[in-house]
């Protein structure tokens, strides 16, 4: 399977280190973005994208995560639009954590949807809260929708988690709270 990490400039990098950490063995992980550069992430580490969003066939993608970070500039953006929305009619896993929830608002795809994000929850005062006018929010950790999966930004953990179950990585519900309990420290 194939696993497509979209960078873009200032995404949350730890919020998908996890993911990428726990899928490297078994899938194949490839970075894409709009354009062929370098990206520089909140924590300002340096990305080389693999592939660029109109180079790759939406079938050859199995699961697309979208970091947080502030995407905003990239809401208007048709050519991602058409990107995301081929992905989804097509059935594909989408997994967005924190502002990459708040960007698959923006894109539209959370219409009639339960979803989360943001740090911590959508808020009312939050910036991005008119994306999710038409959105069904859930102040859970980690919300899955047909092949919609959002987190809040400190349920990066859970998250990635999540995506492993939703990969079938993570077959029981024992698997799932064992590999939460490792990843968070607790005994």
């Amino acid at each position: 399977m194939k696993i497509a990490l979209f960078y873009y400039d200032g995404f949350g990098e730890f919020e998908i280190v996890l993911a990428g950490l726990i899928f490297h063995h078994e899938h194949d992980i490839i970075s894409i973005a709009l354009e062929d550069r370098e990206y520089k992430s909140e924590e300002c580490q340096r990305f080389c994208v693999d592939k660029i969003i109109k180079d790759i066939d939406p079938d050859s993608i199995d699961l697309l995560i979208i970091p947080g970070g502030d995407p905003t500039p990239l809401v208007d953006n048709r050519e991602l639009k058409r990107f995301v929305e081929d992905l989804v009619r097509k059935n594909k896993k989408i997994g967005g954590i924190c502002g990459g929830a708040s960007l698959l608002a923006g894109l539209g795809v959370l219409k009639g949807k339960k979803c989360t994000g943001n740090t911590s929850g959508v808020k009312p005062n939050d910036d991005a809260f008119k994306y999710y006018s038409e959105s069904i929010l859930s102040d859970e950790y980690v919300v899955i929708d047909g092949n919609i999966i959002t987190a809040q930004g400190q349920a990066y953990v859970e998250f990635a988690i999540e995506l492993a179950r939703q990969m079938g990585l993570c077959k029981t519900q024992e698997e799932y709270d064992e590999s939460v309990r490792w990843f968070k420290n607790i005994r």
